[in-house]
């Protein structure tokens, strides 16, 4: 009865947000403390000598101050090296601070600093610059993708770093140099960060609970060590022929993705092609497949193609089927798979395989790995891959001592991102639910999932979306976040460009990552929009009222979605997500070895 109760109550509380007003668009004042601006007790001048070693534990070399001009005022800018090779930025506001710490995620595998806020177009202090921004390279230096880039992994300090310490020093020393500019430290942290941004705000809020008050985690690359081996190994093996050549090419994948659309309810009531639950949709060969001896493919695929597409869907098993993978792309996200142009091209999943293969996930690099014709999906190389997961992984589940903090999390992953499948944060939103209880995990916690979205941002589906508002809402004022308006740009792109294969856009196939930014320390203003919807906190979806513009938001309502819960996972990774599953790693004789470990 209580658990019954408890559900209704969630349920209400949902649909009272449903329409209008009550949508979380943007900060408003009565959305976050009010809190005055705080001007500078030193110059930026003296923040060069500021000694930080003793806030971050460790040697600051080359570090810099001086005075950056922004349209949105000016910043004191502190650069410098945490011992051995952490680059990180801090930019202060030198006019109005209201008193809050920003930093953000970097994607793929770094390699660069730089200082900046996604999903946050609509929030004001982050527009108006009044925070402190901080980001790092994550311990190393190079392009964020490519087989260069993971040879960092030959030096297991980077490899610690680059798991979980970089970002936790880099927070220490924005706090400590926030402390010493102005006399007086944050009043709340912020986090936010996508892919393996996402990871990283996963990890300080299970490694260093105390880190940051609030934390906006999209599309984590959480289940690290098997997502960037097996899931993308797979992506690449499991679409080639015996002789390497590729099947399922970019130019395929409308076909493939008009049929689902053709054939797969979209659950909103309104037929546009997103599809609000994915998870019901179950992918049948025949949708697809030419007739035999058909002559014009123009309009479906082959055979061999078809096969193709169910290996990718059903992701990385072994011989006798049983995943190894928590899954695969959902349907409807197939223009955002990530194939190559050419039977003989390459996909941004090969050079993400390739790389982390042969220098990152195993204990010891082995180069000849970056041959993924070598890697077997067998349970000795899941085995092998999974060794350093207590190193790399941010799964998890206990989050009491985060919450104890009075910290707030949002998660949030896109229902068509095919890079990061969004089941495996459903398999980790389940574990907390488990560990915790569905109560307490909804005191501190709130998940969305949305529709047509890809990887951080893209797809067909509305990818423009302010989290960072409802996050400052939630921590500052006690105020929870429920409905949440995302939105489709009048260019038809989100906050990490166009969606592929869309006319007079780039084609599909590899845009797992885009480029960055620009550094810069406050948010980009929101695009024009030309339509909107809310996105719930799971389990509910977005259901058309059946009266209203099909393209506004308030003309939505909740509804739960039909898929059974919790859902079940039988795979390889699936004992990877639980309590207590993490360690503390230093470097003895130039090996990486568990701390406390004889």
């Amino acid at each position: 009865m209580k658990k019954i109760l408890l559900t209704l109550t969630v349920f209400l509380a949902i649909l009272s947000t449903g329409t209008g007003p009550l949508l979380a668009t943007s900060a408003r004042a009565a959305d976050r403390a009010a809190l005055p601006a705080v001007a500078p007790v030193t110059s930026c001048e003296a923040l060069a000598h500021f000694d930080l070693a003793p806030s971050v534990g460790a040697p600051v070399h080359a570090q810099k101050a001086s005075v950056l001009d922004t349209p949105k005022g000016r910043f004191c800018k502190v650069t410098g090296q945490i011992a051995p090779t952490i680059s990180f930025e801090v930019d202060l506001p030198m006019e109005h601070w209201t008193q809050r710490f920003l930093q953000g995620g970097c994607g793929g595998l770094c390699g660069m600093t730089r200082v900046g806020v996604s999903n946050a177009g609509a929030c004001t202090p982050a527009l108006n610059g009044e925070f402190v921004m901080a980001g790092d390279d994550m311990g190393h230096t190079g392009p964020m993708m490519g087989l260069a880039q993971g040879e960092f992994g030959r030096d297991p300090q980077k490899r610690i770093d680059f798991a979980y310490r970089a970002n936790h020093v880099t927070a220490l020393a924005a706090k400590a140099l926030t402390a010493a500019f102005y006399g007086q430290a944050p009043k709340y942290s912020y986090f936010v960060g996508c892919s393996d941004g996402g990871r990283e705000a996963l990890m300080e809020a299970q490694r260093f609970p105390e880190d940051f008050d609030g934390i906006s985690a999209g599309a984590p690359a959480a289940l690290f060590t098997v997502q960037n081996s097996f899931y993308h190994a797979w992506n690449v093996r499991g679409n080639q022929r015996a002789d390497g050549s590729s099947i399922l090419l970019q130019g395929r994948v409308g076909v493939l993705h008009d049929a689902v659309i053709q054939h797969c309810g979209t659950l909103s009531g309104v037929k546009d092609g997103i599809l609000e639950e994915p998870r019901t949709c179950h992918f049948d060969p025949a949708w697809v497949q030419c007739s035999a001896g058909q002559s014009d493919t123009s309009h479906c695929l082959t055979a061999e193609e078809t096969q193709a597409a169910v290996r990718l869907y059903a992701g990385a098993t072994d011989a006798s089927g049983h995943p190894y993978i928590i899954g695969g792309p959902l349907p409807g996200s197939e223009l955002q798979w990530a194939l190559p142009a050419t039977e003989r091209g390459t996909s941004m999943s090969q050079g993400i395989a390739a790389s982390a293969i042969a220098y990152i996930i195993p204990p010891d690099v082995d180069e000849k790995a970056a041959d993924l014709n070598r890697f077997h999906f067998d349970d000795a190389s899941f085995a092998k891959m999974s060794e350093l997961a207590p190193l790399y992984n941010a799964e998890n589940t206990d989050l009491r001592p985060f919450r104890k903090h009075g910290g707030r999390l949002i998660l949030w992953h896109g229902l068509a991102d095919q890079s990061i499948s969004p089941l495996n944060t459903i398999a980790y939103y389940q574990g907390v639910q488990k560990e915790m209880g569905v109560e307490q995990t909804d005191s501190f916690l709130k998940f969305y999932l949305l529709p047509g979205v890809g990887h951080c941002g893209n797809g067909e589906g509305f990818p423009q979306v302010d989290f960072l508002s409802p996050l400052m809402a939630w921590t500052e004022t006690g105020t929870a976040p429920a409905a949440i308006r995302t939105e489709r740009t009048a260019q038809g792109d989100g906050p990490m460009g166009p969606p592929p294969g869309a006319p007079g856009k780039p084609p599909a196939g590899g845009q797992i990552h885009m480029a960055p930014m620009p550094s810069q320390p406050y948010a980009r203003p929101n695009t024009t929009a030309k339509a909107s919807r809310p996105v719930y906190p799971y389990p509910y979806i977005a259901k058309y009222v059946g009266a209203g513009d099909v393209n506004e938001a308030q003309n939505y309502r909740p509804v739960k979605s039909p898929v059974s819960l919790p859902m079940v996972f039988t795979s390889h990774a699936t004992p990877l997500i639980g309590p207590d599953n993490q360690k503390q790693y230093a470097v003895r004789a130039g090996k990486l070895v568990v701390k406390g470990a004889q």
